[in-house]
């Protein structure tokens, strides 16, 4: 793990962690505006959290991350330059989000299991 920035009520916190928190708490604040700039930010600190997840052994986490950086990205593209537009899902889509759920908790229980993280039906 990286470098100790500080230690709170016994635990210890990465310079890592703190950086990576302290671009999410700008992530919700730009978040607010309900401008497009708010994508970015989230990225780099789904990213920073990927790496100190990784670093602590949350595989789990640290893949979520990836999902969220993917999020990111879609955010970045599809916002329109000066906020949300919104707008209803089709069934079609729905239909679409609704198998690929399926199919990733298939496909990634077994990944899972095999690396020691939780892979729970509840969730």
């Amino acid at each position: 793990m990286s470098s100790i920035a500080f230690t709170a009520w016994g635990y210890e916190v990465s310079y890592l962690e703190l950086i990576a928190a302290i671009t999410s708490f700008i992530g919700v604040w730009l978040g607010t505006t309900g401008k497009r700039i708010t994508w970015p930010w989230w990225a780099l600190s789904s990213a920073l959290y990927m790496v100190f997840f990784y670093q602590v052994a949350l595989f789990a986490s640290a893949a979520l991350q990836i999902v969220f950086i993917i999020a990111a990205i879609w955010g970045w593209r599809d916002w329109a330059p000066t906020g949300a537009v919104p707008g209803a899902l089709s069934n079609r889509i729905r239909i679409y989000w609704a198998i690929g759920t399926f199919v990733s908790v298939i496909a990634l229980t077994p990944v899972l299991s095999h690396i020691g993280a939780a892979a729970t039906w509840s969730d």
